[in-house]
C-alpha cells in the first residue's frame, strides 16, 4: 500500500471508527450523571461574632460556641467529604479505549505497512454481585459515623461550655461572699481599734485584726483574679480574645429536680458516643457483604473494529475477561470482616459498661452533692451565722477575746465558701450527667443556672 492510499484509508475508515468508539467511550462515562455540589463559600456562611456585652445568659454562651468554635467547624467538614465519597462509590467503572496495530516494521512482508492490522476497541468493566451498590451502602454508613462524631463533638461542646459557663457563676458568689467577709472584717477591726484607744483592750489584738484583714482582703484580690480567668476561658470557647460580658445570669442557690436513676439509665442510648457503635456495626456488616460479593468474578467486555491493510478488508472483535480466583478467593477478606465485626460488638459492650458506669458515679456523686447542700443550709450556715453574732455581741461586753471573734469571722467565711463549693459541685453533676445521657434533664430555659436572681 502507498502513502496516498494509506492516507485514503486513515481518513476514510480508521478516523471514523476511532471517532465512533471514542463517543461511545464519553457516551459510557456519561451514563450515570450526577451533579457535585459547589464547595460552601466559607465567607459567605461565616456568621459575624458579636461580642455580647452586659450580662450574659447560658443560651447565648451555647450559640456562640455552636457557631464560631472552629474545633466544631471543622466536624463539619467530614460530613461533606462523606458525602464526596458517596457520590464516588456508587460511579460506574470508565470504559477503556484501545488502538494496536500489529505486522509493520518487520523484515520480509512486514517491513512496511501492507501487512498491518490495526484493531481500535472499547472494553467496559462490568461488577457483578451488586459491589457497585454494596460499596456505595457502605459509604453512606461511614459518611454516618461522621455525623456521629459531629454529634459527639457538639455534646462535648456543649459540656465544655457548661462547665465553665458554672466556673463563671460559681466565682460571682465567690467574689460576693469575699465582699461581705472583707466588709465584716473591716468593721471588726475598726472595732478592735477603737477599743485599743480607749485603752480596753491590748494593741497586740489590733494587730491580729489586721492580719486577718489582710487576709480577706488578699482572698478578695484572688476572687477577682479567678474570676477575670474564667471569664476568659468561658469566652475562648466561641473564639474571643476580648470578652465585653460583665457578668453571668443565674442562681445557684436553686436546685434542679433531678429524676430516678432508672430513668437516667433508660436514656443511655441516646449518648453519641454509644450510638455512634450501632453506626460502627452496621459498616461491618455492610463490609462484609461487600467482601463476599468480591469473590464473584467480573467481566470485562470488549468490542471493537480490525483493519487489514493486506486486503483493505474490515472484521469485529469481541472478547470475554474474567478473572480466574486460584491463589485469592478473597475468602480471606470476608474472614477478616467477620472478625472485626466481632471485635466491634465487643467495643461497642465495653462502651456501654464504661458510660453506664460513669452515670452511676455522677448521679451518686450529685446525691452526696444534695445531702451536702441540705446540711449546709439547715446547719451549719445558720450555726455559723449565729455563732458570729453571738461572738460580736460577747466581744463588745468584754466576754471573749478578740481571738475568739475573728475564729468566729473566719468559720462564717469558710462555711460560705463551702456552701458555694457544693452548689457549684452539683451543677457540674447535672452537666455532666447531661452529656452521658445526651441530652438535658429538663428544657433548657428551666435549668437552675438559667434561673434570673
Amino acid at each position: 500500500m502507498n502513502l496516498a492510499v494509506r492516507k485514503n484509508y486513515y481518513k476514510k475508515y480508521l478516523y471514523p471508527i476511532t471517532g465512533i468508539v471514542f463517543c461511545a467511550s464519553v457516551s459510557a462515562v456519561s451514563a450515570e450523571p450526577y451533579t457535585l455540589p459547589a464547595p460552601p463559600n466559607l465567607l459567605a456562611q461565616r456568621v459575624e461574632l458579636l461580642e455580647p456585652e452586659g450580662e450574659l445568659s447560658l443560651t447565648e454562651a451555647l450559640s456562640l460556641a455552636l457557631l464560631h468554635n472552629p474545633t466544631l467547624q471543622s466536624y463539619a467538614w467530614d460530613i461533606r467529604i462523606g458525602d464526596v465519597k458517596t457520590l464516588r462509590a456508587g460511579l460506574f467503572a470508565n470504559p477503556a479505549l484501545s488502538i494496536e496495530a500489529e505486522n509493520f516494521l518487520g523484515s520480509g512482508a512486514q517491513e512496511d505497512f501492507d501487512q498491518t492490522e490495526t484493531t481500535v476497541s472499547i472494553s467496559q468493566l462490568f461488577e457483578l454481585g451488586g459491589k457497585r451498590v454494596k460499596r456505595q451502602s457502605l459509604s453512606m454508613t461511614e459518611r454516618d459515623l461522621a455525623l456521629w462524631d459531629y454529634e459527639s463533638k457538639r455534646m462535648d461542646m456543649i459540656y465544655q461550655v457548661a462547665i465553665r459557663y458554672i466556673d463563671v457563676l460559681a466565682n460571682q458568689a465567690r467574689l460576693k461572699l469575699a465582699v461581705d467577709s472583707t466588709r465584716v472584717a473591716e468593721e471588726i477591726y475598726q472595732n478592735i481599734v477603737s477599743r485599743v484607744k480607749a485603752g480596753m483592750v491590748s494593741p497586740l489584738e489590733q494587730g491580729k485584726s489586721r492580719v486577718e484583714l489582710a487576709q480577706t482582703r488578699l482572698n478578695k484580690a484572688q476572687v477577682v483574679t479567678e474570676l477575670v480567668i474564667t471569664k476568659q476561658n468561658l469566652s475562648t470557647v466561641w473564639g474571643s480574645l476580648n470578652p465585653l460580658f460583665k457578668q453571668v445570669s443565674g442562681n445557684l442557690l436553686n436546685l434542679q429536680t433531678v429524676p430516678e436513676l432508672s430513668s437516667l439509665l433508660s436514656r443511655l442510648d441516646n449518648n453519641p458516643d454509644l450510638a455512634r457503635w450501632s453506626a460502627e456495626i452496621a459498616r461491618y456488616r455492610k463490609a462484609i457483604s461487600l467482601a463476599k460479593a468480591q469473590k464473584i468474578p467480573n467481566i470485562n467486555f470488549m468490542a471493537g473494529a480490525r483493519h487489514f491493510a493486506e486486503d483493505d478488508d474490515f472484521a469485529v472483535v469481541a472478547g470475554i475477561s474474567v478473572p480466574l480466583f486460584i491463589f485469592d478467593s478473597h475468602q480471606t477478606d470476608v474472614d477478616e470482616a467477620e472478625i472485626i465485626l466481632l471485635k466491634a460488638m465487643q467495643k461497642q459492650h465495653e462502651a456501654k459498661v464504661t458510660i453506664r458506669a460513669a452515670l452511676i458515679e455522677s448521679y451518686q456523686q450529685l446525691q452526696m452533692s444534695k445531702v451536702g447542700i441540705k446540711l449546709i443550709r439547715e446547719d451549719v450556715l445558720p450555726s455559723a451565722k449565729e455563732v458570729l453574732n453571738a461572738a460580736k455581741i460577747a466581744y463588745r461586753l468584754g466576754e471573749i477575746g478578740s481571738l475568739d471573734l475573728l475564729d468566729a469571722q473566719r468559720t462564717s467565711f469558710q462555711s460560705g465558701r463551702q456552701h458555694i463549693e457544693a452548689l457549684a459541685d452539683f451543677q457540674i453533676n447535672i452537666a455532666r450527667i447531661e452529656r452521658l445521657i445526651g441530652g438535658a434533664l429538663s428544657p433548657i430555659s428551666n435549668r437552675i443556672i438559667e434561673s434570673r436572681k
